[in-house]
């Protein structure tokens, strides 16, 4: 079997690492013993426990804030709706000075912080009656949010702004832009190009601890991979009423899907991504042999559907198959 090259900070360092270099001699018990506490300290568990409770809780008290506000709306003074959110973001950027955002807790904090600011931005539009657009809401919300996110080096922090600038983008395209037919699929080319910088930047930049958590990966991937299908999808499934924008799109997401499946296969090999991107275009090839068969068939038949389903089976065991193999190779890394 072809062997593949891979640098040192392409291999993970895991259990299964250390149990292979034990079982062929390369290190001792004591070595071994040693490499697992340090990568799996019997006190960390402890501590996601602890660092989950924190994010569960303020989740809660966020949510209560919310519902606080819709439920009491009409008992409580304009005065006193604005100043409590006002005192509450000041509050959470003292907890962040305390606490620094090198700990965990003034990192939440600061989290917290960004979401008390898109409650007042809310609040002051529904006491005002300003009629603003939805997307400058979120416009405002991102543009406020910018300067601690970029000085945060927190990734929850960065993906909650990417989110809002999402959805500024979607807002302010639908709303402002007001494209028409033959542009109004450009949408998903944007947003595919935000989400793919942000990615690539992760990328580029994750020598840093902060960027080095894999759910940024995953997640970031995830987004970029269902804005791009979603085009695809729909120029393949009608294709007579495909328009210049769609096809663009389309041709993007294509071409997009290509890059991930490169940059994790060979140049970042990731499992998770690329089980991502091979399962985003089993996708396509089932929408594409879902349209074959009822061009053939030309309405719903019990032929067309036997055959579809001969068809999804074989697609996506052919990808669990291929994955497996991958990772089999991977493994050979160790050997």
């Amino acid at each position: 079997m072809e062997k593949h090259s891979y640098t040192l900070e392409q291999i993970p360092a895991n259990r299964r690492l250390v149990e292979v270099l034990y079982a062929h001699g390369k290190i001792t018990s004591e070595t071994k013993e040693y490499a697992l506490n340090f990568l799996y300290p019997h006190n960390q568990y402890g501590l996601w426990i602890s660092r989950l409770m924190l994010i569960v809780g303020t989740t809660l008290v966020l949510s209560g804030l919310i519902y606080f506000f819709a439920f009491n709306w009409a008992r409580i003074s304009p005065a006193l709706k604005l100043s409590s959110i006002q005192f509450g973001i000041i509050g959470c950027l003292i907890g962040v000075y305390y606490y620094s955002l090198q700990r965990i807790s003034g990192q939440v904090l600061l989290l917290s912080a960004s979401v008390l600011v898109g409650i007042f931005m809310a609040v002051y539009g529904q006491i005002y009656q300003t009629g603003a657009d939805a997307y400058q809401l979120f416009m405002m919300w991102s543009l406020f949010t910018l300067g601690w996110t970029i000085i945060s080096n927190f990734s929850a922090q960065w993906i909650f702004w990417l989110v809002i600038t999402n959805m500024f983008v979607a807002l302010w395209w639908t709303q402002a832009a007001l494209p028409t037919r033959e542009m109004e699929f450009m949408i998903f080319t944007y947003l595919a190009v935000l989400n793919g910088v942000a990615l690539a930047l992760r990328e580029y930049f994750k020598e840093y601890e902060w960027l080095r958590v894999r759910w940024t990966r995953f997640v970031l991937t995830i987004a970029t991979l269902v804005i791009m299908l979603i085009p695809i999808t729909i120029w393949i499934a009608q294709p007579d009423r495909a328009t210049h924008s769609n096809i663009i799109s389309g041709i993007i997401g294509l071409v997009g899907h290509g890059v991930a499946y490169f940059v994790y296969r060979h140049k970042l090999p990731d499992m998770w991504s690329l089980a991502a991107t091979v399962l985003s275009g089993c996708v396509i090839v089932e929408v594409a042999g879902f349209k074959i068969l009822s061009e053939m068939f030309r309405g719903p038949d019990a032929a067309m559907f036997l055959m579809g389903g001969l068809m999804t089976l074989g697609v996506f065991t052919s990808a669990i198959i291929y994955i497996r193999q991958i990772a089999k190779e991977v493994e050979h890394v160790y050997d």
